[in-house]
């Protein structure tokens, strides 16, 4: 049986995205379908990248237009414990302001409960 390569969590003020493989075209289809629920969930949306090592320009595309779809409904998405190679890929697609990043889903969700203003886009 194989592991499904993203998950849904509900918590308190956010819904928590789990990646456990890497951000490609092969999963860009589950990764794009999980993050409109986690909108339609909650506007704040916390994506842990742990488990994810590559990203590509499909994944990317996934995560900049679910930041833009919880954007316009007043939310924000942020990034937990992202591979430096992903924090290379943000930073070279000039992408890496859309989303504040934390070391674990704890922070996260703690800097969302504080209503912490993120105001870039």
């Amino acid at each position: 049986m194989t592991a499904t390569p993203v998950e849904l969590d509900d918590r308190p003020g956010a819904t928590v995205v789990h990646v456990r493989a890497c951000l490609d075209a092969a999963v860009a289809p589950d990764l794009r379908e999980a993050l409109a629920a986690a909108v339609r969930r909650h506007p704040h949306v916390v994506i842990d990248l742990a488990g994810v090592h590559t990203l590509d320009d499909t994944g990317l595309g996934v995560l900049v237009r679910a930041h833009r779809t919880a954007r316009r409904d007043g939310g924000v998405v942020c990034l937990v414990a992202p591979s430096r190679f992903v924090l290379t890929v943000l930073h070279t697609m000039h992408v890496d302001g859309l989303f504040p990043v934390f070391d674990d889903c704890a922070e996260a969700l703690d800097w969302l409960r504080a209503g912490t203003p993120y105001a870039r886009s």
